[in-house]
């Protein structure tokens, strides 16, 4: 993505599945649908609105790899054998590159992400996980991404940043960008008190800078923008991506509710549009859990035109 103009990324892949098309996902998990000709075609719906956006603005577009529970971690949970983790990842990738090969333009190049998650809920404390069993759990999944093809490796909703490190030195052990991308809680801050600063420092270290760009997820901009203008611009410096949810309230609220909050798109796009100055970086805009083409597109339109 050497281009200077913003590209996109999807929306909230899994709640759209979730409240908008009434699929069901466990544990919130789009990779188990990928064993399912329907499945594949509500994942098809999903993403295909996304690229039509990207068209229309003449810009590339980052697609991620609906493996965001797509780590050995979640196998058992999923009722799925360690053996197929590798396969769905690899087919995973596959329906992307599908993709890539029916709709991708000279005006709008596609990327496809392999997408990491965290390792369990990303709303509760993963404390006494340790970098080697971190590195463990994701590595048939990295193994999986890289040899199907990716063009890069993503960590999506990250509250550590020991699941950050593991993830990044494999990408690195793999010669594959890496991005890693943090949840924040309401305080602007990793769930265990963390700051986004000092996490984004903390990784850097461990891992040599190997980390292309960091991103903000699964939070809304009310959240974290004032927390942004209190950060250095090294810091911020660092940060490209940025999906955030629609709604303003909490992880436990979401987590606790049946009905989905869309907020408002129109005023999310413009917390989007303040944010903007503030990083310099900026490469990648999207949205996370809410959020679906109409959030996108109104983002597209006040940041790309």
């Amino acid at each position: 993505m050497t281009s200077r103009k913003l590209f996109l990324t999807e929306g909230g892949i899994e709640t759209t599945l979730v409240f908008k098309k009434g699929v069901d996902l466990p544990h919130f998990c789009a990779l188990v649908l990928l064993d399912t000709v329907g499945g594949k075609e509500s994942l098809r719906e999903c993403y295909t609105p996304y690229i039509d956006i990207a068209t229309e603005l003449k810009t590339g577009i980052v697609l991620e790899t609906p493996t965001w529970r797509g780590s050995s971690a979640w196998a058992e949970a999923l009722g799925i054998d360690d053996a197929d983790i590798p396969r769905l990842n690899r087919e995973a990738v596959k329906f992307l590159q599908d993709l890539r090969d029916k709709y991708e333009s000279p005006s709008t190049p596609i990327v496809v992400s392999g997408n990491l998650g965290p390792l369990s809920d990303a709303y509760k404390s993963s404390a006494g996980l340790s970098i080697d069993s971190a590195r463990a759990c994701y590595r048939s999944q990295v193994e999986a991404l890289c040899e199907a093809g990716v063009d890069m490796l993503s960590t999506l909703t990250l509250n550590n940043t020991t699941e950050a490190i593991a993830a990044a030195q494999l990408a690195k052990e793999k010669d594959m960008p890496m991005i890693v991308s943090f949840c924040v809680e309401t305080n602007g801050l990793l769930l265990e008190g963390k700051s986004l600063a000092d996490a984004i420092m903390e990784v850097d270290k461990a891992t040599g800078q190997s980390v292309v760009y960091y991103g903000i997820n699964c939070a809304h901009p009310f959240h974290f923008e004032r927390v942004l203008r209190e950060t250095d611009q090294t810091v911020r410096q660092r940060l490209g991506e940025i999906r955030a949810n629609a709604s303003v309230k909490s992880h436990d609220e979401l987590d606790n509710s049946d009905t989905l909050d869309r907020g408002d798109p129109e005023s999310l796009s413009i917390s989007y549009e303040r944010l903007k100055p503030l990083l310099p970086a900026l490469k990648v805009v999207g949205g996370c859990c809410g959020t679906d083409e109409e959030h996108v597109a109104r983002i597209g339109l006040k940041l790309i035109g």
